[in-house]
């Protein structure tokens, strides 16, 4: 069975003390006024105000399910409320002339109108409630997202956010941008992990990406392509593409990473290629990484340049 929590059943217990004493009221004011009643009556009247009636019975039905217990949804069951009073005097005025007169303008039109300028207030509330829950939405779908694309050790892209989103979206289109692509991949990286353990191996990647952050700029890209292994979206040519990736190889053989008090000696190799702009990313991606394992079998530590022919 469903539990009524406290403010829902204290709504209840007030609309129905309300029902109550307005039904009385209403049958006393009937009485008082029994001898003023009207002659013709506007029965299309009647129907409107039945069917307001049952409406702001069913808002306040609705207004006590959701149980909320937030201050526009009270000041709304406030407002139903007077406006409840407002109608039920307005539908006896259909039938009995109600005096004196102030009560008829107490009790239908000021009742009526300070129900709807306090509903007015309520949703006026509620919309600003409403707007910041959507900004909390919005930036929780963001941090989501951020999550799904991003790499949890190094905070690079990972290569979901690559193959789904930016290979699709943002290399597509004439937007005649020259892009060059840099693959690095961590030298005798297995032997790192296999003498100092898998913790050791998760700061050297983690350092070899502060420093490729710390040499490309904003409009540039990063991924991490595999476990040791990066890709990086440059928008440049072939040539300033060569000093980034100069910088990127001194930076990490220089960077201090000791273990156990003593500095590791480590390097990266790097393969370089200059997307033409009537080739397809994959293909570019191929020829750079052939580059890579040429960058390899030359002695490691080095940048070669990706070609179109290469044999």
């Amino acid at each position: 069975m469903h539990d009524i929590k406290p403010f829902g059943l204290m709504r209840m217990t007030s609309l129905v003390i309300l029902l109550v004493v307005l039904s009385v009221w209403l049958v006393l004011l009937v009485h008082l006024n029994a001898q003023s009643t009207v002659n013709n009556i506007d029965y299309n009247d009647v129907v409107s105000e039945v069917f307001s009636i049952a409406f702001i019975l069913l808002l306040l039905g609705v207004n006590m399910r959701l149980e909320s217990d937030k201050a526009e949804s009270k000041l709304m069951f406030v407002g139903f409320c007077c406006m409840l009073i407002g109608d039920g005097h307005d539908l006896l005025d259909e039938f009995v002339k109600i005096h004196p007169d102030w009560l008829a303008l107490v009790f239908e039109n000021i009742a009526t109108n300070l129900g709807i300028v306090i509903v007015a207030v309520a949703v006026f509330l509620w919309s600003g409630r409403y707007k910041e829950q959507l900004s909390l939405l919005k930036r929780q779908k963001e941090i989501l997202t951020d999550a799904s694309n991003t790499d949890p050790l190094t905070k690079l892209y990972n290569r979901r956010f690559l193959t789904n989103e930016f290979i699709q979206k943002m290399l597509t289109g004439n937007d005649d941008k020259t892009r060059t692509l840099l693959l690095l991949d961590l030298d005798r990286f297995k032997a790192v992990n296999d003498n100092y353990g898998h913790a050791t191996g998760d700061r050297l990647i983690v350092l070899i990406a502060d420093v490729i952050k710390s040499e490309i700029r904003e409009q540039d890209y990063a991924f991490r392509y595999g476990g040791e292994e990066f890709l990086v979206v440059l928008n440049c040519n072939r040539e300033m593409a060569f000093k980034v990736a100069e910088r990127i190889r001194v930076d990490f053989a220089t960077s201090s990473f000791k273990i156990d008090g003593q500095e590791l000696v480590k390097s990266t190799s790097i393969g370089l290629f200059e997307l033409p702009s009537e080739m397809g990313f994959e293909q570019a991606l191929d020829i750079t990484d052939k580059a890579l394992y040429r960058a390899k079998q030359n002695g490691r530590n080095c940048i070669v340049e990706g070609t179109l022919c290469v044999s």
